[in-house]
């Protein structure tokens, strides 16, 4: 394995991120809130990352990578770009130590929201906006980025499979390069149709921007303490809660109803059908325990309930009430929400829909196969037959979530957290939410929690926005061998 081929592609994303932080810089410069200099002191260190990288690698190509190496460019570059994107954080003192600017970097761009700020109204409104800029490109990740920008040929698809969430990698065009523009086209429509539509409804350009980014990104992150419940009145929350079910849905789906008119698609799309399945009956779960425990009346408890549902379907985070105070039972469908997460090639975290239904089609087989011994069972979503080696990758993901959601939990358990916040916390930063319950609810954040638990985390927050293997193949031996 050449480091070097790896290496000239974390130089291009590093340089991006740090392109990327300009434009906080730049509001910063404006507004005259004190966050300028240290988002101009971040960049210049990430260009100057770049620059050694770029003369230490300035022969090699990109295109020329294996399997090997792109695993370890795509692992590199989010490793770099957390911890760039962490330095204003240092450099403004919004955070307290550097493990705490690096944890916020890397919950940022993972899209997880998990915070250790805890004042969040006091630090510059240009540093809070840069939060949510990062949750956008880690949305629609720094690979597919580059992807969609640079003239990379060669190990192009080897390079997206090693990013993009879900089992399926289905292309829209020929070229890998033209599906990762296509993608990056389609989220930023998205994002200004609901930067247009906040404004529509009162909001400042500021809220408006830092809702819209962190909503494409199911990211989470919000300007205020108390999220998107800061905001008076339903037509913030609804907006809202319209673009996080469009952004945790394929977007290759969306692409093709809306540009190619694949209207059909719609009704044979099984993995879209199970995602509106999940969100409608766990939404009406929801909303009836908050109102037979009289938490809201029947109107707010329809409200609460289904934006609670499709914020933690799409692992976003968002919440308009401290939910950690809502009854068990709806603690435990949340629960539930976290590890489903939502669609393929989506901004969302968790297992994805596609992996949870080819495992409950398998098991109803595999009882099929139990009733009928001579019969042939396949395995079928719908009107398509389930391929073996799709159906076996799915179930070594979801079986690789189980083990390592069991073993975070002892190894935090063992920092002196409780059975609550443990569960919780591995749960909401591998499935990339955010906010979990107990110490880690949204009204306590992540600041009080154990250096070392923080450090758990992190890697969580990685691995599971990385699809869990990408990240544990650099921890193989076999990975490194000639």
């Amino acid at each position: 394995m050449n480091f070097l081929r790896p290496a000239r592609f974390i130089m291009m994303t590093t340089a991006a991120v740090s392109l990327f932080m300009l434009f906080p810089a730049l509001w910063g410069a404006v507004s005259g809130d004190g966050g300028a200099i240290p988002l101009c002191a971040a960049p210049a260190v990430g260009m100057l990352l770049s620059g050694l990288l770029h003369f230490v690698s300035r022969r090699y190509s990109v295109g020329d990578m294996n399997a090997r190496e792109a695993i370890l460019s795509v692992a590199g570059s989010w490793a770099f770009a957390s911890l760039i994107a962490g330095l204003p954080y240092l450099f403004s003192r919004t955070t307290g130590s550097f493990l705490d600017a690096i944890f916020e970097g890397v919950s940022g761009f993972t899209t997880t929201g998990a915070s250790v700020i805890e004042d969040l109204e006091a630090a510059p409104p240009s540093i809070l906006l840069w939060r949510s800029v990062s949750q956008w490109v880690g949305g629609i990740g720094i690979v597919v980025m580059a992807l969609a920008v640079f003239p990379i040929s060669g190990a192009g698809m080897r390079l997206y499979r090693a990013e993009v969430t879900g089992p399926f990698h289905g292309r829209l065009t020929p070229r890998i390069q033209g599906t990762a523009a296509i993608l990056l086209k389609t989220y930023l429509i998205l994002t200004c149709a609901q930067v247009a539509l906040l404004l529509l409804g009162g909001l400042g350009i500021f809220d408006a921007l830092t809702l819209s980014f962190s909503t494409m990104a199911t990211g989470g992150f919000s300007p205020y303490r108390d999220s998107v419940g800061h905001f008076a009145g339903t037509y913030v929350k609804w907006v809202t809660a319209a673009f996080l079910f469009l952004s945790a849905s394929n977007l290759t789906f969306l692409y093709s109803l809306a540009v190619r008119e694949n209207f059909r698609s719609a009704g044979d799309n099984s993995e879209m059908k199970f995602y509106m399945f999940m969100l409608i009956v766990f939404g009406a779960l929801i909303s009836s325990l908050l109102y037979f425990d009289g938490i809201f009346g029947a109107r707010d408890s329809l409200a609460a309930g289904f934006f609670h549902a499709v914020s933690m379907l799409s692992t976003c985070g968002f919440f308009i009430a401290d939910y950690n105070e809502w009854p068990a039972s709806v603690r435990i469908l949340t629960l539930m929400l976290m590890f489903c997460g939502g669609c393929s090639i989506s901004t969302a975290g968790g297992m994805t829909c596609a992996r949870v239904l080819a495992a409950l089609h398998h098991i109803g087989a595999e009882c099929g196969r139990r009733l009928h011994p001579k019969a042939v069972v396949p395995t079928c979503i719908g009107e398509s037959l389930m391929d073996e080696g799709v159906i076996s990758a799915c179930f070594a993901y979801i079986i690789a979530y189980m083990a390592i959601f069991t073993t975070a939990v002892a190894i935090v358990g063992f920092f002196g957290l409780d059975i609550v916040t443990a569960c919780s916390g591995v749960a909401a930063t591998l499935g990339n939410v955010g906010p979990g319950f107990g110490m880690a609810a949204p009204s306590a954040g992540y600041a009080s929690l154990p250096s070392a638990v923080k450090i758990v985390y992190m890697f969580l927050m990685l691995c599971g926005r990385l699809g869990i293997f990408t990240l544990l193949a650099v921890f193989t031996p076999d990975f490194w061998r000639k």
